[in-house]
């Protein structure tokens, strides 16, 4: 068991070595700190600084690829079972972000159920479909799926009584 922590601190070492090597060549006043409230291997990483925009950037992709190329970096060359899932957060961003998409979906399903028709949302990355899923999994008035390519993918939302029309249509 100890073998275990030992290799999960040095890969908190090398994620927070590897981040704020990182920032160091963005901006001057990075500060990376390790967060510790995830489990199952999951590591967290917050950077302080007093331009948080120049690293979470337009609509996050900043951050998405700092985070993207830090999990790169520090699980290069590992086993599956010995890899770490890292995120990165400035400022608890990736928290009000997922509370804006939350709040976005929850709108345009009110006006699905409202209209009977259904809705397709702006583009948006894979994190924030899945945040629009989850939300909205347990309506029993609503049901999404996506559709397009990347970077243009994005959720409809469809009234249920839809589907089952299409359903219907399908079969006959």
């Amino acid at each position: 068991m100890e073998n275990t922590n030992d290799f999960d601190l040095s890969l908190r070492d090398k994620a927070q070595t590897t981040l704020e090597k990182m920032i160091n060549f963005i901006i001057e006043d990075g500060e990376v700190e390790v967060i510790n409230k995830k489990e199952n291997g999951v590591i967290v990483l917050r950077i302080k600084t007093s331009n948080p925009g120049m690293l979470i950037g337009r609509h996050g992709h900043t951050l998405d690829a700092l985070q993207y190329v830090v999990n790169i970096m520090v699980n290069k060359g590992l086993e599956t079972s010995g890899r770490s899932k890292i995120i990165v957060d400035i400022e608890g961003y990736r928290e009000r972000r997922e509370d804006i998409v939350s709040k976005y979906a929850y709108e345009k399903a009110d006006i699905v159920k409202k209209s009977g028709k259904k809705i397709a949302l702006c583009s948006m990355n894979a994190v924030e479909r899945r945040i629009v899923h989850l939300v909205l999994q347990e309506d029993p008035q609503v049901f999404t799926y996506s559709e397009g390519t990347e970077p243009f993918r994005r959720v409809i939302i469809a009234p249920k009584e839809k589907e089952k029309e299409n359903n219907i249509d399908e079969q006959l």
